[in-house]
């Protein structure tokens, strides 16, 4: 849903909506276990539970769960990451979705051999589906690839969302009261990256392509009836139409993070222009580009010190109409989707963990943002700013896959979140 709205890479990151003390935390780590085993049983005949689960699900270096021996061995095995949706801009909500490691033919003889510490997979497939009270819902599908000994990397992305969302941004105009919009239509992405001889910089090229009909959820009502049919009318003008962007562009990265899953340590650098133009099919002229700055530092065993650093910027002429969809927001947990937009958008955010064992990461977080018409003006804007705290559990320690759960609260709402993978 973030890339469909920002044109943002899409990340796995899904919400709960239920609060858990430790004991259901750790009972939603064994259900969560439970739904794998029963996926894998169905494979295995007449394999005992008991058997299957000491042999798949449990980890012979430290006895602890883990679902490494059954991502890597079992034919079609995933991981199911369950979606209680708490999202504010589409309320609540369920779906799932399931992530598949595959692995190339020389990593499967490294572990036949007994030969396989951890790694990076060759590829990562993601599947999703979800859908909220308010009406939206959607589904998703992504590929990532990690090629030629990590030289060559790719990362698409495609998406069929119908989602109602409310946008306090519209036609130019910063509103005091949300508009509720229909927004619907596929979308897709896709990034392919060379790595620049031994360094550990990557060049390469960035597309994005969205079909959209915006449309109402449903007409304004105003103490005026005469005023409504004005204001209802006005909308309907600048609705309705069936819009295409795309655009094509250039990035740049570096990544120097022991994970790219969930890492502890390293540096992540990203810079990337994408160009929106007739000549590439877009119905709106405009160009939009992203500043990313991750940075993991690893203090000692224990603790662990993350801060991230982003920039979003949109360039159009004066008399270019922008959809509301293609304003970059700020893009925090336990704030909603969209809901402070504009065309140059600044977030940083910290994070701090705590690691009491291999297994268990305890974390809290803070941040802010700010969203304007332009750069000049952010110092200005409103910041909107986030607090919370989280855990993650190693899952798959073969891949350095952890799973958990965050808790944030933002200027208005508070919102669960189940994270597969790093934060950001």
């Amino acid at each position: 849903m973030a890339f469909f709205l920002s044109g943002k890479s899409a990340i796995i990151r899904t919400q709960l909506a239920v609060n858990f003390n430790s004991c259901q935390e750790r009972d939603a780590l064994f259900m969560w276990k439970r739904t794998l085993l029963a996926a894998a049983i169905g494979f295995t005949g007449g394999t005992s539970h008991a058997d299957f689960f000491q042999d798949y699900m449990i980890d012979p270096e430290d006895g602890m769960l883990d679902s490494s021996r059954f991502l890597s061995e079992l034919p079609m095995s995933f991981m199911p990451v369950p979606v209680v949706i708490t999202e504010p801009a589409v309320g609540n909500g369920l779906g799932v979705m399931g992530i598949f490691f595959h692995e190339s033919e020389e990593q499967k003889q490294m572990r036949v051999e007994g030969n396989a510490p951890s790694i990076l997979p060759n590829n990562i497939s993601v599947l999703g589906l979800m859908g909220t009270e308010n009406g939206s819902r959607g589904i998703a599908a992504g590929h990532i690839g990690f090629w030629r000994d990590d030289t060559i990397r790719y990362r698409g992305f495609a998406l069929l969302p119908d989602l109602n969302l409310d946008f306090y941004n519209f036609a130019g105009r910063t509103l005091d009261r949300p508009i509720e919009l229909n927004v619907k239509g596929p979308a897709a992405v896709q990034e392919l990256k060379f790595r620049m001889g031994e360094s550990r910089w990557m060049l390469g090229a960035r597309q994005v392509y969205r079909q959209v009909e915006l449309d109402l959820v449903e007409d304004i009502k105003l103490p005026s009836p005469r005023l409504s049919q004005v204001v209802n009318r006005f909308l309907d003008e600048q609705l309705g139409d069936r819009i295409h962007t795309s655009g094509l562009g250039l990035l740049a990265e570096y990544d120097s993070r022991d994970s790219p899953l969930s890492p502890q340590s390293g540096l992540y650098y990203n810079a990337n222009y994408v160009w929106y133009n007739d000549s590439l099919g877009s119905d709106v002229d405009f160009g939009s580009y992203t500043l990313q700055g991750l940075n993991y530092w690893k203090v000692n065993d224990k603790f662990n010190f993350a801060l991230r650093m982003q920039y979003d910027g949109i360039e159009a002429g004066d008399s270019t109409r922008l959809p509301p969809y293609v304003l970059p927001y700020v893009d925090l947990r336990g704030i909603p989707a969209v809901r402070y937009q504009g065309k140059a958008v600044a977030v940083a955010e910290v994070e701090a963990t705590w690691k009491p064992t291999l297994r268990w990461r305890f974390n809290a977080f803070t941040g802010g943002g700010r969203a304007a018409e332009s750069a000049s003006e952010l110092s200005d804007a409103e910041v909107a700013n986030n607090y919370g705290a989280g855990f993650r559990y190693l899952v798959a320690r073969r891949y350095g896959m952890t799973m958990g759960i965050d808790v944030a609260r933002g200027p208005e709402d508070t919102a669960w979140y189940i994270q597969a993978g790093s934060s950001w």
